[in-house]
């Protein structure tokens, strides 16, 4: 009787997993076609010819954040609206570093936790949108240009 039990449980942990695996494949399959794509149009449309990497961002549009290097191996980024539209790309020596901006949020706020920093594009260009937590554990976002490093917009205490 012990036995059928373990067989029956092996089975269904097996059963689980393998669904589990499944369900990921096949939620995950829009977004590695979006950035597909994407990556596809960056590649024929733009200077850049070799991609390091890609995500997503979801402003007031949404955009597939392409970064990689052009033919003297500059770094630059591209914006790729999720509609179609015009691919707005941008050195990543004419802005600010990721390291830059961690700072200045360091400098203006006293974050507890950072919870995120990345790139996308809002209305006014290229931003960092930094997420962090805190003293009182309140998630706040912090918006700054990347051109120049000047705070954009904040979403404080949510």
């Amino acid at each position: 009787m012990k036995k059928w039990i373990s067989i029956i449980m092996a089975a269904a942990v097996i059963v689980i997993c393998t669904a589990s695996v499944l369900l990921y494949q096949t939620a995950r399959a829009p977004v590695e076609e979006e950035f597909e794509q994407a990556s596809k149009r960056v590649l024929e449309e733009t200077p850049i010819k070799e991609i390091e990497k890609a995500s997503n961002y979801h402003g007031a549009k949404a955009y597939t954040v392409v970064i990689g290097k052009d033919r003297n191996k500059e770094k630059m980024v591209a914006f790729v609206p999720e509609k179609k539209g015009e691919i707005i790309v941008k050195k990543w020596a004419d802005g600010i570093s990721k390291e830059q901006a961690i700072n200045k949020l360091n400098d203006e706020k006293n974050p507890e936790e950072i919870l995120s920093v990345r790139i996308g594009h809002e209305s006014v260009g290229p931003v960092w949108e930094i997420t962090y937590l805190d003293s009182q554990k309140n998630l706040n976002y912090f918006y700054m240009l990347f051109s120049n490093g000047e705070w954009w917009k904040k979403i404080e205490n949510l």
